[in-house]
């Protein structure tokens, strides 16, 4: 049998670090994980302004991320699921002010949620953000109308001037998996 030596494992776990306490951060740390991209949770952001104080407090500028002793590297981003209706445009504005924080890595996740031309024209602008930033985009995909839904985001993503590979789609089904793959997308 043949030794092979890897360099680098990735494995997505999907966290959420300001939601794992301490001790199971820790057991990532002792098996091996040494740094982790997280995701920004809505914490019951219901608008702008709880959404833009989640974010401070979830940014360097109030504790940088952490996992297991190291720091996480991560994103914050205007889910599709907590659009608030009013501060959309401030918030998106905000953005780039985030990733002066050198943990903030990437934008997301974002996606579309219910569909519709509102959600569709802020994740557009939020890939264009990311695009400009030079920032990957961990994109969300719904439970609900997953293949309609997930053929619509990586139309959008064709239109806008992010480059595929530098898209993680998260959350992928037997369904989705080859459209997110197929379009250069990385997937799990």
């Amino acid at each position: 049998m043949a030794h092979v030596t890897v360099a680098a494992m990735f494995v997505d776990l999907h966290l959420h670090a300001d939601g794992i306490p301490d001790p199971d951060l820790a057991t990532l740390a002792y098996f091996g994980v040494k740094a982790a991209v997280t995701c920004a949770r809505d914490a019951g952001a219901g608008n702008a302004a709880a959404l833009r104080r989640h974010w401070t407090s979830w940014s360097g500028a109030g504790g940088a991320p952490r996992a297991g002793g190291h720091p996480a590297h991560g994103g914050p981003r205007v889910h599709p699921a907590r659009l608030p209706w009013h501060g959309v445009d401030e918030l998106l504005q905000r953005l780039p002010h985030y990733f002066d924080d050198p943990h903030v890595v990437a934008l997301g996740e974002l996606g579309l949620d219910q569909g519709g031309e509102r959600e569709e024209e802020i994740f557009s602008r939020q890939l264009e953000l990311a695009a400009r930033l030079r920032r990957p985009a961990i994109v969300h995909t719904p439970d609900r109308e997953k293949p309609a839904r997930t053929r619509r985001m990586l139309a959008l993503l064709k239109e806008s001037p992010l480059d595929p590979s530098r898209v993680l789609v998260d959350h992928v089904s037997s369904e989705t998996f080859a459209l997110a793959r197929g379009m250069g997308c990385c997937a799990d």
